[in-house]
């Protein structure tokens, strides 16, 4: 095996700026070590084969470097991230309009009860509910991690529970429906608590706290 090959399989699904430090910080170790071997007697080649084995196995390797650095996954959902933010900072439009959506299926649900059509009423009802943290992820300061943790506790109970409650009796019969939408978020949401972990606080931004 050679470096090459070694730092191939060590940097593998790491992003391209963590396998870029793994890469320098890895050859500047191996010139290192090569040169004290090469002093110390042993040929080229015995130097190299000995370096390489000090190394360690590169697929153990691997595995620590995803626990602390980025891998391109979590890379991938940063920029996601910070990409949706940044659109919806830079539409003024979307906080009324979205205002006065929720506005709107709560006139809509009480409108349906005073006219007898409580079914009707509920379902708008936990609508609202489910549309409620897309409100608060736009009008209230969310800027601490204990305001993050309580927001995303909010919000599965809100989406996991909404469309539950819409569903009633036959939530069992769509529950591969609800399944195959909520997964996606799942995924989504344990990559960002492994940037949680990995990134200082104050490097976090804000849709990191969402």
């Amino acid at each position: 095996m050679t470096l090459e090959n070694w730092l191939t399989l060590a940097t593998r699904r790491l992003s391209t700026s963590a396998a870029a430090q793994v890469r320098t910080e890895i050859r500047e170790h191996y010139d290192a070590a090569l040169a004290v071997a090469l002093a110390g007697g042993a040929t080229h080649a015995e130097a190299r084969r000995l370096v390489l084995n000090n190394l360690g196995d590169p697929r153990t390797a691997n595995c620590d470097y995803r626990r602390v650095l980025l891998t391109s996954q979590e890379a991938r959902v940063l920029r996601e991230g910070a990409r949706e933010a940044d659109t919806v900072c830079s539409r003024p439009w979307i906080k009324p309009v979205a205002f006065a959506l929720y506005l709107l299926i709560l006139a809509a649900s009480a409108g349906f009860a005073l006219t007898g059509r409580v079914p009707y009423a509920i379902d708008a009802l936990c609508a609202a509910f489910g549309l409620s943290p897309f409100l608060a992820m736009i009008f209230v300061p969310i800027n601490t991690p204990a305001r993050g943790f309580l927001f995303r506790c909010a919000r599965w109970i809100a989406m996991s529970t909404a469309p539950l409650l819409i569903l009633g009796p036959d939530a069992w019969r769509y529950s591969w429906l609800l399944l195959s939408c909520l997964a996606p978020l799942a995924v989504t949401e344990i990559t960002r608590a492994s940037l949680r972990r990995k990134l200082p606080i104050k490097a976090w931004p804000r849709h990191l706290y969402l």
